[in-house]
């Protein structure tokens, strides 16, 4: 057993992640997966905590997907768009009504459909007009040949976006590391969008966990973990009160 399994398999009680927002966002909408065969496998439960926050930016992303397509056959319904003035009001009142949608920035653009190339993206954004013209018309309702796996193609970066509830807290530059706080998980992403590791913090001998200031407590724990220092790794652990004095001497046993 190493040391993440140990801190798993020990980990303090605490609510379980089916019963948060996320997991119930994904069983209210996981019929919307079924769209997309590349992803089927996320549809089945039980799956993990990560791949469920990965099936959520796929389902976002076709929400946001219908919200726009429906705003942009609502605006053209009575807005003109035959003059550059017509465009950019066009624009304008878009912008408006999905402003609350959550979106990913690659280079100052937003990504609503993550699932979308960058270019596809930029036409519902920049020229949404064309989204009632062929061939674009026919992305409403067949787009699978058209999607892409938006974790090859954005990389870890995708989680650090208004898809998900994650904090980013350091990269080596091929992976980025990020904190749930609700679930106090530190999760690993690799260059390809997928986990590497995951890391729960608090075992089940803290008396009384600490939750203050937990980005500034976790700098160390991921600087020393990006330096692939086992015994760096594991002070910082101790030093900021994420694991016990029980856990901490276990693993400097014969733990590796």
């Amino acid at each position: 057993m190493n040391i993440y399994r140990l801190l798993e398999l020990k980990q303090r009680r605490r609510s379980r992640f089916s019963q948060k927002e996320e997991h119930s966002f994904f069983m209210r909408n996981r019929e919307i997966l079924t769209k997309f065969p590349r992803f089927a496998t996320l549809y089945d439960v039980p799956i993990s905590d990560f791949d469920v926050m990965r099936a959520n930016i796929i389902i976002t992303g076709y929400l946001n997907k219908v919200k726009i397509e429906e705003e942009i056959a609502n605006i053209s319904s009575y807005l003109e768009k035959d003059s550059k003035a017509d465009h950019v009001k066009f624009l304008i009142t878009l912008k408006e009504r999905t402003i609350d949608l959550p979106y990913y920035t690659l280079n100052k653009n937003k990504i609503y459909i993550p699932f979308f190339s960058l270019a596809l993206n930029s036409i519902y954004t920049k020229e949404p007009e064309k989204i009632l013209t062929y061939p674009y018309d026919q992305l409403k309702d067949i787009y699978g040949d058209s999607a892409i796996d938006p974790f090859d193609i954005y990389g870890p970066n995708l989680y650090d976006s208004l898809f998900t509830r994650l904090v980013k807290l350091g990269t080596n530059g091929k992976e980025i590391a990020f904190f749930h706080y609700d679930m106090n998980v530190i999760y690993i992403v690799g260059s390809q969008g997928r986990l590497v590791e995951k890391i729960v913090l608090f075992d089940r001998y803290i008396k009384q966990p600490d939750y203050a200031h937990m980005l500034e407590r976790l700098k160390p724990v991921i600087e020393a973990y990006f330096a692939d220092s086992r015994e760096d790794f594991i002070n910082a652990l101790y030093k900021s009160n994420f694991i016990s004095d029980r856990i901490y001497w276990t693993i400097k046993g014969p733990l590796k």
